[in-house]
């Protein structure tokens, strides 16, 4: 059970505190524990509350993108820069309750580390008991996300609902650099960095069978222009577009899936350690199908 006690001497100098921060720290009880990322029912969302002024959070951001590279457990994370992000990203620090640096929610609070971390393990366990929770069967199915030139994204998310009863939650897309442009306190560049949280939105998806709009899936679109946000110096290499799916009674996350963005085409769908820019297969034929149709398009007027 979760419980609140105050914070001691030691853990006060391993984090700092926001403007009006408090001085309980909440716990949880955690136990050693390792598990391949296949056993997992999800990708597990850690989200990262950082700051860069904050000294401590140099040893958090090292050991997450160590964990991350690592590839050992499924999961994704953001860093939500409190004094760079946006008013989006404070909202989404606001929501979470965040204030004390560095802290960390995974699966939206189902677990919650706050301060700095002797080592991995502790990061390692909360993601190991989200990732094996039991979470209802919904997915989301597809995240597309297309190049459209000088920061502009169009994002394309559909979800779909295999339960037999209908389903309230809340979608959160969360465009990131995967190398940010903002440094830590230590002078490191932060990792998956949050630009901006452009969908933001309750959703209710109806039963699998269940007459639907949009036959068994919704999708939701935004075309994200960066230049709004002063992004308009972004490459297109070095951006993420992680889609995360809350409950809307518990409020942690369920699925969570990710992808790069291409040009005018299908995106590179990315599991949670995938660093590539590689093209299913499938698109592969498609655009050379469109190659050969254009040939033959080609051939065809210089005939006449």
């Amino acid at each position: 059970m979760k419980r609140y006690v105050i914070i001691s001497i030691v853990i006060l100098t391993l984090m700092i505190p926001l403007v009006g921060a408090s001085s309980l720290l909440k716990t949880d009880k955690v136990m050693l524990m390792s598990s391949p990322k296949n056993d997992f029912t999800h990708a597990v969302l850690a989200e990262y509350a950082t700051a860069t002024t904050c000294p401590y959070c140099v040893i958090a951001s090292s050991q997450l993108y160590s964990i991350y590279n690592s590839g050992d457990l499924d999961f994704y994370y953001v860093s939500l820069v409190y004094d760079k992000g946006n008013l989006n990203v404070r909202s989404r620090l606001t929501e979470l309750g965040v204030s004390s640096i560095p802290d960390v929610y995974f699966d939206g609070g189902y677990r919650h580390l706050l301060g700095a971390q002797t080592d991995e393990q502790p990061y390692r366990n909360a993601m190991t008991q989200c990732g094996e929770r039991d979470v209802p069967d919904i997915e989301i199915t597809e995240v597309n996300v297309q190049w459209k030139g000088s920061g502009t994204l169009k994002i394309t998310v559909n979800v779909q609902n295999n339960e037999p009863e209908d389903y309230n939650g809340h979608l959160r897309v969360y465009i990131v650099e995967k190398e940010s442009r903002w440094n830590d306190n230590g002078g490191n560049p932060y990792h998956f960095g949050v630009l901006d949280i452009p969908i933001d939105r309750a959703l209710s998806v109806v039963a699998q069978g269940q007459p639907m709009p949009l036959g068994t899936t919704y999708t939701f679109q935004k075309t994200w222009i960066g230049a709004l946000y002063g992004f308009s110096d972004l490459t297109k290499d070095n951006i993420l577009v992680i889609a995360s799916l809350f409950d809307g009674d518990s409020n942690y996350a369920v699925q969570t899936a990710a992808a790069a963005p291409t040009v005018g085409g299908s995106s590179s769908q990315q599991s949670s350690q995938s660093q590539g820019q590689s093209i299913p297969q499938q698109s592969q034929r498609i655009l050379v199908n469109q190659q050969i149709n254009q040939i033959v398009k080609l051939v065809k007027l210089m005939n006449r």
